[in-house]
């Protein structure tokens, strides 16, 4: 209770009347089975169409080897035909369902395919060269030296050297090299060419494997250089003064030893420092300047420097040194992008240098060794760190690529290659392995060409086992097969398609019964006749599945060949689309079954006679009607109890019970008072009415439809003192009109006397 200490205004927000209930969504399926890729551990995952199916899982699995084949299809009591999952999953969507949750089940012995890097340096080539060509266009030029080091080119079909020349001069920032020997044959892109300096090692530095066991990895393809993820500028010097900006005053000719620019403030040589250096055009110069007179002033280069002529008017600015002396500390502007232990590349426009950052304040950088040479405020420190690539090339010949910049090899930043890997990427996973080095010079390269191919992953098919769909419970997001259904609450509909093993179908009605909020839909072996799939059914007596028979023909598109498919896939669809056109009081029966062949889509002919058989033990017939096309005739469970022999009942109740728990989970730890018990009856009856107003339940007015109790009568003063409310509620629902009778007689004509 709100307490009044002080006089004032008081403004309070409380509850008026009940808390209403939002029916919960009916149409969710999940599925367990096996998948050409995709995760395998955690919890399963939700896919909207069957594009984002393949996009995940992949594509329809091949058929597996004779012998793997007729071991699970010749098994009448734990065998199936779990290839055709992706089938019955396209099934699904065919028939309207909208959300699926798949969880991949895989061999106990399958292993991903992986690879080893050891360590070099390569720059793959970024734009094509002609022959005879000076100019080479790279991926990058950190690792470099610069000016002067040898460089060679290979081809990356064959790997064979095309080319080897110096660097006459180089752009870091365009990553640009002028080579001191023309091509002497062309290089191309496409073929993957590329740089290499110096010899590579065997040293392991990385271990990368696909994201999940399987075959498919063999596709997967990695790379990983590195990259400049900021550019910093390199600041002055305090000691270094003021900046000018000035222009010559006259032309120039060229290799002039001095040049004229106008005064301006700043130019004046007892405000400089002995040393002073300016910008002319595009080149850097070292010069000395005069006494101002009659507003010029006049810069005189170094003897025998040699340079273009220069027009009046051009530009010249002075450029200051970063460091005027010898020492392991510069001063950068935006410091705060480097951290302790990073790798920079120093540029002074001949000479490209690596050096280890070991400490930061403010501005002031201090490295693992001296800065080289001279810097100026013009050049630019690059931090280097690492880039990922990875690609995958589906059968069908589609390439999903992913990139990861800005990583970082070692640390336990977010930022770490491994740790970014694992929490991103869907293709592959790395591990650091004893050579890894943030060294450039060193990076992490496979032994040949510039690009990975992950090897040596197995589905391991043959030792697939019913163990593996039935699942381990390792906790939340820790299980595995049928199992791991249980994480998503949101699943109404579950179903392990294409398997009739007596022990997965076992554990999929368990685990409904179980969890007591979903409806399993069960497949029979494949090619039964009426006494088999009779036989079929015997074992089971649930009010938690259906059985739907026989198999439905569909055209597989990997193959184009016609192909016998459970039916599981598909009823779910159909669950999924009567729940969202109808409700889900209406029986998914009298529904057309859609993506299958037009004629001759249901694998055998069910007959009225036949159904006479079926029908009685719960064993819902697939039939053709001609006019009608391909349609589902029959809606019940495989319950031996009549009062939940309907499919819509059972899951009517399922809907009622599952909404009305999650939306009275308010009252948990309320005062159990007369005020609580009227808001719960009122909470419910709200509820309720809105459901028989749909047409869900049976009665022309609520009270013939239901009734809730919440009172004295429902609950003793030992339930009070034990913390228990109960609620009673009564609910008729509406039936579906399986029989339809239209008992018609003769009728005398009776003569009307006037």
């Amino acid at each position: 209770m709100a307490e009044y200490l002080s006089p004032g205004v008081y403004i309070e927000e409380i509850d008026a009347g009940p808390r209403p209930i939002a029916g919960v969504s009916t149409s969710t399926a999940g599925m367990a089975g096996v998948t050409v890729r995709g995760p395998y551990t955690g919890k399963p995952k939700l896919v909207t169409n069957f594009l984002e199916f393949q996009n995940t899982f992949g594509g329809f699995l091949p058929e597996p080897d004779a012998l793997i084949r007729d071991t699970w299809a010749n098994d009448p009591k734990e065998g199936g035909r779990w290839w055709l999952f992706p089938l019955a999953v396209k099934g699904f969507f065919d028939n309207g369902g909208q959300r699926l949750y798949v969880k991949r089940v895989a061999s106990r012995q399958a292993t991903p395919a992986s690879g080893v890097l050891g360590h070099g340096l390569v720059s793959p080539v970024a734009r094509d060269a002609a022959k005879g060509a000076t100019r080479l266009e790279l991926g990058h030029l950190i690792g470099f030296s610069g000016v002067g080091q040898q460089i060679q080119l290979f081809r990356g079909d064959d790997q064979q050297v095309i080319h080897t020349a110096g660097v006459a001069a180089y752009d870091a920032t365009a990553h640009r090299v002028e080579l001191d020997a023309a091509l002497t044959a062309e290089v191309r892109t496409g073929r993957g060419d590329y740089v290499q300096i110096g010899a590579r090692s065997a040293e392991e530095t990385l271990e990368f494997s696909a994201v999940s066991p399987g075959s498919w990895g063999g596709a997967v393809q990695v790379r990983i250089q590195p990259m400049a993820s900021a550019a910093l500028p390199v600041l002055p010097d305090p000691q270094e003064g003021a900046l000018f900006v000035t222009q010559l005053a006259a032309d120039a000719a060229a290799d002039s030893a001095t040049v004229e620019v106008a005064a301006v403030a700043g130019l004046d040589p007892d405000d400089l420092p002995p040393e002073v250096w300016a910008q002319i055009g595009s080149g850097r110069f070292k010069v000395e300047v005069g006494q101002p007179a009659d507003g010029k002033v006049t810069l005189t280069l170094p003897s025998g420097t040699a340079h273009e002529a220069w027009r009046r008017g051009l530009v010249v600015r002075r450029v200051r040194r970063g460091n005027t002396s010898a020492g392991p500390t510069l001063r950068v502007g935006g410091a705060s992008r480097l951290y302790e232990g990073a790798v920079v590349q120093l540029d002074d426009g001949t000479t490209l240098t690596i050096r280890t950052v070991e400490a930061i304040a403010a501005d002031l950088v201090t490295f693992d060794a001296d800065v080289p040479g001279t810097l100026f405020e013009t050049d630019r420190l690059r931090l280097v760190e690492a880039q990922v690539d990875a690609r995958f090339t589906d059968p069908s010949g589609a390439v999903v690529t992913e990139s990861y910049p800005n990583l970082r090899l070692t640390g336990d930043a977010p930022t770490n290659l491994v740790t970014t890997l694992a929490g991103r990427s869907q293709l592959v996973r790395a591990v650091a392995l004893g050579a890894l080095s943030t060294d450039p010079a060193k990076f992490p390269v496979p032994a040949v060409g510039s690009w990975l191919t992950l090897a040596d992953g197995d589905d391991a098919y043959g030792s697939l086992s019913v163990a593996d769909f039935v699942g381990e419970d390792g906790g939340s997001g820790k299980r595995t097969g049928i199992a791991a259904l249980e994480d998503i609450d949101e699943v109404a509909v579950c179903a392990v398609p294409g398997v009739w093993s007596g022990t997965a179908e076992s554990a999929l009605v368990t685990h409904c019964e179980l969890l007591r909020d979903r409806f399993a839909i069960l497949d029979p072996q494949d090619g039964l006749d009426i006494e088999g799939v009779q036989a079929f059914r015997e074992p089971f007596d649930t009010k938690y599945a259906a059985l739907y028979h026989p198999w439905l023909v569909t055209r597989d598109p990997a193959t184009g060949r016609d192909v016998e498919v459970p039916p599981s896939g598909h009823m779910a669809g159909i669950y999924a689309r009567v729940d969202v056109e109808r409700g889900v009081h209406k029986a998914p029966a009298n529904a057309v079954i859609r993506g299958i062949r037009l004629t001759d889509g249901i694998a055998q002919d069910i007959t009225k006679r036949h159904q006479d058989l079926l029908n009685p033990k719960g064993i819902n017939a697939l039939r053709f009607f001609p006019g009608m096309g391909h349609r589902v005739w029959g809606a019940r469970t495989l319950s031996s109890d009549s009062s939940w022999k309907y499919i819509n009942v059972r899951r009517l109740f399922l809907y009622l019970e599952e909404s009305i728990d999650e939306g009275t989970q308010w009252v948990v730890f309320e005062p159990n008072d007369e005020a609580l018990w009227a808001l719960v009856r009122q909470t419910v009856t709200n509820f309720l009415t809105t459901v028989w107003r749909s047409g869900a339940l049976a009665g022309t007015t609520p009270d013939e439809a239901f009734f809730v109790a919440c009172d004295r009568t429902t609950m003793t003063e030992d339930d009070l003192a034990n913390g228990r409310l109960i609620c009673v509620i009564g609910v008729a629902p509406v039936f579906p009109a399986e029989f339809v009778i239209f008992r018609i007689q003769q009728k005398t004509r009776e003569t009307q006397l006037a």
